[in-house]
């Protein structure tokens, strides 16, 4: 098929995942952000308005001799290194990060600087020295970590955990849990005071608003502003189970909750629980530490901004409307990143599925702007140079995410399954700068398998950019999209024929025509035919239903359905013309609809024999004995149903059979007259009916 029948195609079929269209034509459809945030990015970003653009390009670095990286500070001495704090192997290693200049540039490593008692560096904050401060857990230890590497006690406080180092005025504030305090501590480790003695178990972010500080607890999900009072000032409390970070933005001030499906879970339980398995960097609460098995925890995830004003005032925050920025189902964030001295509220968010940092800057304004190598990113933290450093858990790594106009982007769609082996046909792109990869696969996992990476070569058509793939015949497909500086894509339409699957009919049963016991006319001489059939590949069916008299060759089939075919499933027979006999009925299915006539696939189904009666039974062998009469009912074309008596005009009334059921062609009956009755002559007619609902009745009289 041309590419120009393709692009005629494409006006007519509906734009959605996988719809289906004439001849067997379908189509995958990615349009939206859902859609394309559903893929894999590296130096693209997924724009909230729907297209994918050059964003962050990222230049990962390696960490050894950990599982995950948890939380990370910039080196205030080299504008491009930061202090990495890992987990399940608690230490602290330096990495220096540029973007590289080539391609296929060698990765570079982070060096270790220290090791340190405990699972888990649980936060990171430098001093004015230049000194490292090191939170550790298990325990409520603060180290201190001199640029060579020496590690000495700074502080040790009495609590179990500590979640967040944050220098403010001169002294150093601590976040720290199960009993919901925060510390303030000169810069010598000296002078510990509880500023912050709230009724929530843990204070998970500290973050600085002018001369006030705000904080974010677990399990209450709350927002408390530190104040004279120990207890501190509510400023909001959310329906979740923590408020896990906090930002100031330009604009305001932004809040990230999560929302546990189990609700006696927070990260922060379970990191508690199991130490070493910790749900904020993407292992399971508890059990084994393979990340694939499941037991990482369940939740959704929002993003929360209020506007403060131009003076930055707390109290509007306790007042003023909340607004829902982002939403996210089956991830929870770890982490936010904003930039109080830019202008406009932009803030990044790192959360724990597929290695996903989003960009934010409102409610309308969303996009991907880095898709990591790693399942989670687990921290967030500006270089001195201004670019990003992304962190990540299940399997350590460090990303310095920049923007880098001159260097290419790309794009990987999700696998897209065509549920057959498919043809894949032409493929339109929308957009500016873009070039095209595909490849195909027996399997939803890339492996051996599938086919190498094809260049496919793109044309102008319209508004488009199209071109054939040219895959070979599998069921799943993969596109790979490069953007070039300033490229943008828009849309991405592809077209398949997935190979027919023929349908299935289980089964064909025909009904007798109806009748209730009470009715005194004969039934409606339609049969009714009945089918059950299963179109495998979701396409559409028509049927052709076809009898003949039992025995007889295929010759002698005639088709009932006529040139109309027949999408019920259910047909009704009018019996009024068919002769007496027993006959076979045939039901055809087909999936002509969605394959044309060429490709079309049938099954067919014969159903057992059945009679068609119109003779009406006979009595005869009537005896009156006074109130008894006895007689005999007979069909010869099927069984007796019932026998029936009338008294005079009177309502039918059931008569017995004589052997105690009618279950053949001939049936004895007995019928006693019901008392009171005059005395004198009476007329009584008797009325037999078969299994058809023919009715056949006879009139005799009886005397008293």
């Amino acid at each position: 098929m041309s590419l120009h029948t393709y692009s005629a195609l494409a006006a007519l079929v509906a734009l959605a995942p996988a719809s289906a269209g004439a001849g067997g034509t379908r189509s995958f459809h990615l349009g939206d952000f859902d859609d394309f945030d559903a893929g894999e990015a590296e130096g693209a970003a997924i724009e909230g308005s729907g297209k994918v653009t050059v964003g962050l390009v990222p230049a990962r670095g390696g960490v050894k001799g950990a599982a995950s990286v948890f939380s990370c500070a910039a080196d205030p001495k080299d504008r491009s290194a930061a202090w990495l704090g890992t987990a399940d192997g608690s230490g602290v290693q330096r990495i220096k990060l540029v973007t590289p200049s080539k391609a296929g540039a060698a990765e570079p490593a982070a060096s270790k600087l220290a090791e340190l008692p405990g699972a888990v560096v649980s936060a990171l904050a430098t001093l004015p020295g230049g000194d490292l401060l090191a939170a550790t857990l298990p325990g409520g230890t603060i180290h201190r970590i001199d640029a060579k590497g020496k590690v000495s006690e700074f502080a040790k406080l009495q609590v179990e955990q500590i979640w967040a180092l944050v220098p403010h005025e001169g002294r150093l504030l601590v976040g720290t849990g199960p009993k919901g305090e925060l510390f303030s501590l000169d810069l010598q480790g000296k002078d510990p005071k509880v500023v912050l003695d709230s009724d929530e178990k843990d204070i998970l972010a500290v973050l600085p608003v002018g001369k006030e500080v705000v904080v974010g607890t677990s399990p209450g999900a709350k927002v408390l502003q530190v104040a004279a009072a120990s207890d501190g000032i509510l400023v909001h409390d959310f329906a979740g189970d923590e408020v896990r970070a906090l930002a100031l933005v330009d604009g305001g001030l932004v809040a990230a909750v999560n929302d546990f499906t189990d609700r006696g879970l927070s990260s922060v339980q379970a990191l508690t629980k199991n130490l070493n398995r910790t749900s904020l960097v993407g292992q399971p609460a508890e059990g084994s530490l393979d990340a694939t098995s499941g037991g990482a925890p369940q939740s959704s995830a929002d993003l929360f901004f209020v506007a403060l004003g131009p003076k930055r005032d707390l109290a509007r925050a306790a007042e003023a409307t909340w607004e829902s920025w982002l939403h996210k189902d089956k991830q929870y964030f770890t982490a936010l990143l904003g930039d109080p001295a830019a202008k406009g509220s932009e803030v990044l968010v790192a959360a724990s599925q597929q290695g996903k940092v989003y960009r934010v800057r409102g409610r309308r304004d969303v996009a991907t702007v880095a898709d990591l190598d790693e399942r989670q990113a687990t921290a967030l933290c500006r270089l001195g140079d201004g670019a990003v450093l992304a962190t990540t858990g299940d399997g350590a790594g460090a990303y310095r995410l920049a923007v880098a106009p001159a260097q290419k982007a790309r794009y990987r769609t999700k696998v897209l399954d065509a549920k057959q082996p498919s043809v894949f046909g032409a493929v339109y792109l929308r957009g500016s700068g873009l070039t095209l990869r595909a490849r195909s696969g027996p399997g939803a996992e890339p492996d051996k398998r599938w086919s190498e990476w094809k260049s496919v070569t793109l044309k102008k058509e319209g508004d488009a950019l199209a071109g054939a793939l040219g895959l070979p015949t599998r069921r799943f497909v993969e596109l790979e999209v490069t953007l070039a500086s300033g490229g943008e894509l828009r849309d991405v339409q592809l077209f398949y024929a997935p190979e027919n699957l023929a349908p299935l009919v289980a089964g064909v049963d025909v009904a007798r025509p109806e009748f209730e016991l009470a009715d005194d006319d004969e039934p409606d001489s339609k049969l009714t035919i009945k089918w059950k059939a299963e179109a495998r590949d979701d396409d559409d069916l028509v049927y052709e239903i076809r009898v003949r008299p039992e025995g007889t060759s295929d010759k002698e089939w005639i088709s009932l359905s006529g040139a109309e075919p027949v999408t019920k499933k259910e047909y009704k027979w009018d019996l009024g013309s068919v002769p007496d006999g027993v006959y076979e009925a045939q039901v055809i299915a087909s999936d002509e609809p969605s394959n044309g006539i060429a490709r079309a696939a049938r099954d067919e189904v014969v159903s057992a024999p059945f009679v068609v009666d119109h003779k009406r039974p006979t009595i005869d062998g009537v005896k009156v004995n006074g109130l008894a009469i006895t007689g005999t009912a007979s069909d010869d074309g099927g069984q007796i149903h019932d026998v029936a008596f009338s008294v005079d005009g009177g309502p039918f009334r059931a008569a017995s059979p004589s052997d105690g059921l009618f279950d053949t062609g001939r049936e004895g009956f007995q019928l006693t007259l019901p008392e009171p009755l005059a005395p004198g002559r009476h007329r009584v007619v008797l009325r037999a009916r078969d299994s058809f609902g023919n009715i056949g009745s006879l009139a005799v009289i009886a005397d008293k």
